[in-house]
């Protein structure tokens, strides 16, 4: 099968890994390298599709990112191929795919027939270990159109550094119960614990915390070695953030919690009373 890749340099340890997870690292690989940035899809789509007639191939791979969604769902129908967005998993032989729906409740299996097929990753922990592409790789480069001129200023929101979380070894993260726990005592559990703390999206949403720290399918993905998943039932967004944790501790009053499903280890109790003896433990 012939794949080719459509990403810049700093997309290549994500895709690396993608495909030695999917197990593609050995197919016919190519790589369509795109000579300079672009703020719109339509710069890139016909020098896509040039590329592909000139040197066709079974699949496009796109990384993750709005930008790329757009880039696979267009270029699909350009082409009368087949696309889906934000996949988990390719089965190449089989040309079946995975991705989530419903707010990762739930994972689709789809089956596509159409080829060529564009694929958008999804997101992946920042964890997750970059794979390598083999000696030799082909690379063609890709000319971007000049920017459309409906399109007449450009505002660039410059982003710090890598946030904590993501480098972290040990995680806390935080769900909705016992509201008389405040952000401050949350960072003190945190750090005496040595984790960086983040919240579930239903605390975020009530104040008072940083949505900077937000853990789940619209905040962080992570992939800690020890994340403990406190005052949380287990909703499927929130699971999405931490479920490449290598170990996870749940702890919750409710003893037929979803969360007790995906963690290693489950505490039955209130979260509060249990940290404090956690943190009691690592200062005896």
């Amino acid at each position: 099968m012939k794949i080719a890749m459509v990403m810049a340099a700093d997309d290549s340890a994500a895709m690396g890994g993608w495909l030695a997870a999917n197990d593609l690292a050995a197919e016919d690989l190519q790589r369509w390298t795109p000579d300079d940035e672009v703020e719109v899809a339509g710069q890139l789509l016909d020098a896509l599709v040039d590329q592909w007639r000139q040197t066709p191939v079974d699949v496009v791979l796109f990384p993750a990112g709005a930008l790329a969604d757009e880039l696979a769902t267009r270029l699909a129908w350009r082409l009368r191929g087949g696309s889906v967005c934000q996949v988990l998993s390719l089965n190449a032989p089989e040309g079946r795919v995975t991705k989530s729906h419903w707010g990762n409740a739930l994972t689709a299996t789809l089956e596509v027939s159409a080829r060529p097929l564009c694929l958008s990753l999804a997101r992946q922990p920042g964890g997750n270990a970059p794979g390598d592409f083999p000696d030799g790789l082909p690379e063609r480069r890709i000319v971007p159109a000049e920017q459309p001129e409906w399109l007449t200023e450009i505002e660039r929101v410059e982003r710090a550094g890598a946030h904590p979380l993501l480098a972290a070894e040990r995680v806390l993260v935080v769900g909705q119960g016992r509201e008389e726990a405040d952000a401050g005592d949350i960072a003190s559990f945190a750090q005496n614990l040595g984790a960086e703390a983040g919240y579930s999206r239903a605390r975020v949403m009530n104040g008072g915390y940083d949505a900077d720290r937000l853990v789940g399918i619209s905040g962080h993905l992570l992939a800690p070695d020890i994340c403990i998943v406190a005052g949380a039932s287990g909703a499927a967004a929130l699971m999405a953030g931490v479920r490449g944790s290598r170990f996870i501790v749940a702890i919750n009053h409710d003893a037929s919690a979803p969360v007790f499903s995906q963690a290693d280890v489950g505490i039955v109790d209130d979260w509060l009373p249990v940290l404090k003896a956690l943190v009691a433990c690592t200062q005896d």
